[in-house]
C-alpha cells in the first residue's frame, strides 16, 4: 500500500458538462488526478479553501455543525483515495481520536469536503494515480 501525498491543484467549473471538477496534485511531482464532483461538494470545498462560511446544507445525514464538532475534537484527520472502480473514486476518511484510529468509508466528494473543512491531509494510493491520473507533459 503505497500512498502518495496530494493536494487540492484547482477547483474548476467542466464547461461541456456543467459539472464541477477538483484537480489534486502529487505534492512533490507532476501527476494530476482529475476528480468530478457536484457542485454542492465543489461549492464547500471552494469556501473552505477560502475560509468562508458555507450558506445551503448540502451533505445528507449529521449536520455539517456536528461533523465539524467531531472533526475539531479529532487529534488528525486524513483522507485516502483508496480505490478507482468502474469509473468511481472511493476513499476512506481517518479519524484519529484520543489514540484510536476510525475510519470511514465516504462518497470522495464528501470526503473531500469535509476533509478541506478539517485541514485534512490528502493521499491517494499508487495505484489509483497509476490507473486515473493524468502525468504533466514535458
Amino acid at each position: 500500500m503505497a500512498l502518495v501525498e496530494m493536494v487540492i491543484d484547482s477547483v474548476r467549473q467542466a464547461m461541456l458538462f456543467n459539472e464541477w471538477v477538483v484537480v489534486l496534485k502529487e505534492k512533490t511531482a507532476e501527476r494530476y488526478l482529475p476528480v468530478y464532483l457536484d457542485s454542492s461538494h465543489a461549492d464547500i470545498i471552494k469556501k473552505a479553501l477560502c475560509d468562508q462560511r458555507c450558506s445551503e446544507p448540502a451533505i445528507a445525514g449529521p449536520s455539517r455543525t456536528e461533523i465539524s464538532q467531531i472533526l475539531s475534537m479529532a487529534e488528525s484527520v486524513s483522507l485516502i483515495i483508496d480505490r478507482f472502480q468502474d469509473g468511481v473514486f472511493h476513499a476512506k476518511l481517518l479519524v484519529t481520536w484520543r489514540g484510536e484510529l476510525y475510519p470511514f468509508d465516504c462518497p470522495l466528494g464528501k470526503a473531500l469536503a469535509l476533509g478541506v473543512k478539517a485541514g485534512a491531509r490528502i493521499f491517494a494510493e499508487e495505484t489509483v494515480l497509476a490507473s486515473a491520473g493524468i502525468g504533466a507533459q514535458a
